[in-house]
């Protein structure tokens, strides 16, 4: 299960996996997203909040697979990471 917020006004994705990830949890998730990412063509960035990462392994081989910078922040630290999102040098 996926649980997840949309901040629109900053166009960035927040999502916070609950459980093992299975195909309906990304449905679910495309329908939420894919409406505000055809009214503007993308988002600024996407924010996984896991403490743990249910799964973990492949959290790492999707990140092998996004053409993105990642950066991994504490879990006790989300306000970095939003600012770190929101800022242009991503490096």
């Amino acid at each position: 299960m996926i649980e997840h917020t949309l901040d629109t006004a900053n166009s960035i994705l927040y999502v916070r996996p609950a459980s093992s990830l299975e195909q309906a949890d990304f449905v679910q998730l495309a329908k939420a997203v894919d409406p505000h990412l055809e009214a503007t063509g993308g988002l600024a960035g996407l924010v996984i909040e896991a403490r743990a990462f249910p799964g973990g392994d492949s959290l790492g081989a999707m990140a092998a697979h996004i053409s993105a910078a990642i950066r991994q922040f504490p879990a006790d630290d989300l306000e970095t990471a939003k600012h770190w999102v929101r800022s242009s040098d991503r490096a």
